[in-house]
């Protein structure tokens, strides 16, 4: 990546674009829910003499800028563009959609007992009417999301349980997983250069709300406890996905969240790769110790 000014574009509902790249246009909750954040994602990732852009800015403003996104979508290079700033190399599109699928996800190994990405109605219905090995009910997840989004807990399944799940098939599939109470939340997050190469930062904790929206990351200085026992799972994760975003012709930041939960018999469980994110993320300034201008 380039060193020096960058123009940002941050469209956090990048995930939201990836789902439909051909005819997305963010709703008006989105757009507020971006407002609520983009400020603070700004303070913490972008360096003195970095500028914004969006839908609003001048034409041109940005010219001899190089251009960075959250998420390098369609319509966040087209606004780079437009603001005349020259957008860094970046991933296809193609690429992009498959590397943020929870179906990439889940054909790195399920980490989670009795998880699974599903594309058949059949089998989805299977796992729906059965017992979890663990929690209290199921948790269906569209193939693309963000805070909590595209999400519905399901434990003895209805004809709208359903309807969303046919709904999630027709867009690829959907990640069907046990619905566990969440202890900690955690993260690691990364750079990936084209070739292979990648740097890691340390795992940090993160705090979300009940719908799981991030609300802060906070280093995990001097881990005791529980705590102790998660760096080196993350940073194995880390590798792991890392190696397989890049067979796939992916290069740029990434992040992988994990998080600790109550097992069947009561113990604390790690669940070492909830999530990838093949782009930015809310903690990725602090996970990432600064090092992500180079």
């Amino acid at each position: 990546m380039a060193a020096g000014r960058f123009a940002w574009v941050l469209n956090l509902d990048a995930d939201l674009e990836l789902a439909a790249p051909h005819a997305y246009t963010p709703k008006r909750s989105v757009r507020q829910a971006m407002r609520r954040w983009t400020a603070l994602l700004a303070s913490s990732l972008l360096a003195p003499g970095d500028v914004v852009v969006d839908e609003s800015t001048t034409p041109r403003s940005a010219r001899g800028l190089v251009g960075r996104a959250f998420c390098p979508t369609p319509r966040a290079l087209a606004m780079l563009v437009r603001a005349g700033a020259e957008p860094e190399p970046h991933p296809t599109l193609e690429v992009l959609r498959l590397v943020n699928s929870r179906a990439f996800a889940a054909s790195l190994g399920a980490t989670l007992p009795g998880a699974a990405f599903v594309t058949d109605c059949d089998e989805a219905r299977a796992m729906l009417a059965a017992s979890p090995p663990v929690g209290q009910g199921w948790r269906v997840k569209r193939n693309f999301g963000m805070t909590g989004r595209g999400q519905r807990i399901v434990e003895t399944p209805t004809g709208a349980d359903l309807a969303f799940v046919n709904a999630g098939l027709e867009e690829g599939g959907v990640q069907v997983e046990p619905n566990v109470t969440i202890d900690t939340e955690y993260a690691i997050h990364g750079l990936l250069a084209d070739g292979g190469a990648f740097d890691l930062g340390d795992p940090v904790r993160q705090r979300c709300d009940a719908r799981g929206a991030w609300v802060a990351t906070e280093p995990l200085v001097a881990p005791s406890g529980a705590d102790r026992e998660v760096p080196a799972p993350l940073v194995a994760q880390a590798s792991l996905v890392a190696a397989a975003l890049a067979r796939s012709g992916y290069f740029g930041p990434f992040g992988v969240d994990a998080y600790t939960y109550r097992g069947s018999e009561g113990a604390l469980e790690l669940q070492p790769r909830s999530e990838i994110n093949a782009r930015y993320s809310m903690g990725f300034a602090l996970g990432f110790s600064g090092r992500s201008r180079s």
